[in-house]
């Protein structure tokens, strides 16, 4: 999955993208421009990051809504 799908199921949980970048340790502007698109293909690392924090908050069934 891209991790612009990772993001908004995140964001859909009501979480926000400044939690995300903080969780991830990427700037929110990062996060920002994958989940519009202007990031086509990320690096390995940060798609690695976001579907890891996106796997552990579907594990645990975390939600901040």
């Amino acid at each position: 999955m891209h991790p612009q799908k990772y993001i908004y199921a995140l964001l859909n949980n009501g979480f926000t993208e400044h939690w995300i970048a903080k969780k991830v340790k990427l700037a929110q502007s990062t996060i920002h421009r994958i989940k519009v698109g202007d990031v086509r293909s990320p690096r390995f690392d940060t798609v690695e990051k976001i579907k890891k924090l996106y796997e552990k908050q579907l594990e645990t069934g975390s939600s901040n809504a």
